[in-house]
């Protein structure tokens, strides 16, 4: 009975955690509907598949580039100011910006789009003061659940996030929907989830002592781990599975609607599909994998699986072979995005953690910034071509894992410990 009294303490935090998942994946089925459409033209100005190519690119390498600097530049306001206020004024900055993102499609600004798109990924630094809120309100007795439901969360973010893009986006399911549609609703809950914040939920973190506050905090932690041996290694390999996946996840878009003609509505449900195989390895997969094998073997097993199935994705043409080879990739993916971050928290100690996770947030952002503008590359390799090198980096990532076990057994023992500890 406790943990549902508490879960519904922690219940305002959730909303804004599944608005910033939400706002990731939300615009995927758009952009590439957008880009590949009479709209896409009139918002570049110009027919050139070249020039779409490059603004969609830029489009997907926004978010995670500012998500880098707002999450980090939040987090550190947040212990200035509190984690209501923060996470308050994120939501208002998600309003702001999904409006904008709405307004420059309908008067076919691609400026103001972008902007708008920017700002997004910048406001999304709401997420980890969510994160953080909710470990406040926690106890050692009931925070691996509340961390569980968090987890969860997330994925449903990312689940429904190409849902509400591709169904309000697609005037075949309702007459009058357009591109800017989804913008809008994702607007009214982030309003929402303001109002919430703002009326049913107290305070969690009393400020004590003032942060400096330092806009270029990521590049510098990032600045400080590649002067660790260790870790820079560590950077390499999860780089090589971030871009990886990132390539594949944007690109498998482009590569269904040029091949299939897919709508609008049938880009969201399969984005929404791959969402679907993240929760499946969240929530199966995992707890099943490391009751049998430590973390380093469940990490170089489930890279190499996401590598093969993403080649096997960029070979096929057949539509109903790439939804059923989309769900293990997204299911290995996710299992070995959370044994590489294990393996990165091993890499610290105790009095560390915030610094290493802090680098290993950052990698994922850049990762998927390098991955957004990897569709320049689609004039030279076609959307199977790039694919294909997706894969063939998640291959590398489970060889430089492997390497990494084998040359510091010292490592993988504690390693071992640590997966113990997850059963």
């Amino acid at each position: 009975m406790k943990r549902f009294v508490h879960l519904s303490s922690i219940a305002p935090c959730l909303l804004p955690i599944i608005i910033d998942s939400l706002g990731f994946g939300l615009v995927y089925p758009i952009l590439t509907a957008i880009f590949n459409s009479p709209i896409g033209a009139q918002l570049v100005g110009s027919t050139s598949e070249q020039l779409n190519a490059f603004y969609l690119g830029l489009a997907y390498m926004l978010f995670p580039f500012c998500m880098l600097f707002g999450a980090s530049f939040f987090g550190d306001l947040s212990d200035n100011l509190g984690r209501k206020k923060v996470i308050g004024l994120c939501m208002t900055g998600m309003v702001v910006s999904f409006l904008l993102m709405a307004l420059g499609i309908s008067i076919l600004s691609l400026s103001l789009f972008l902007i708008g798109r920017g700002l997004t990924g910048l406001m999304a630094g709401s997420q980890p003061i969510a994160q953080a809120a909710i470990a406040d309100l926690s106890t050692p007795k009931n925070k691996a659940f509340n961390m569980s439901i968090m987890t969860f969360t997330i994925a449903l973010g990312i689940v429904i996030g190409p849902l509400i893009g591709g169904f309000f986006s697609d005037p075949n399911v309702i007459e009058g929907f357009g591109f800017w549609t989804p913008f809008v609703v994702a607007a009214l809950l982030s309003l929402i989830a303001f109002i919430w914040i703002l009326f049913g939920f107290k305070e969690t973190f009393e400020v004590k002592e003032k942060k400096k506050l330092h806009p270029l905090r990521p590049i510098l932690i990032f600045k400080e781990g590649f002067a660790k041996k260790t870790v820079r290694y560590l950077i390499l390999l999860f780089s090589c599975n971030q871009v990886g996946f990132g390539i594949f996840f944007q690109t498998i878009l482009i590569q269904i609607n040029q091949d299939f003609q897919y709508s609008r509505f049938l880009l969201g449900v399969f984005n929404g599909w791959i969402g679907l195989g993240f929760a499946i390895g969240l929530i199966l997969l995992i707890p099943y994998s490391l009751k049998r094998w430590k973390v380093e073997t469940v990490g170089v097993l489930s890279l190499v699986a996401t590598g093969i199935f993403e080649v096997l994705s960029g070979v096929n043409d057949n539509a109903p072979l790439t939804w059923a080879l989309a769900l293990p990739v997204a299911m290995a993916d996710i299992v070995a995005y959370t044994m590489i971050m294990t393996v990165f928290s091993n890499a610290a100690d105790k009095s560390s953690q915030g610094w290493i996770m802090g680098i290993f947030g950052a990698v994922v952002a850049i990762s998927f910034a390098l991955a957004g503008f990897s569709t320049n590359l689609l004039g030279l390799t076609g959307t199977h071509g790039l694919i294909v090198i997706g894969g063939v980096l998640q291959l590398l990532s489970g060889f430089l894992l492997w390497h990494f076990i084998r040359k510091h057994p010292d490592y993988a023992a504690h390693g071992e410990s640590e997966a113990s500890a997850l059963e």
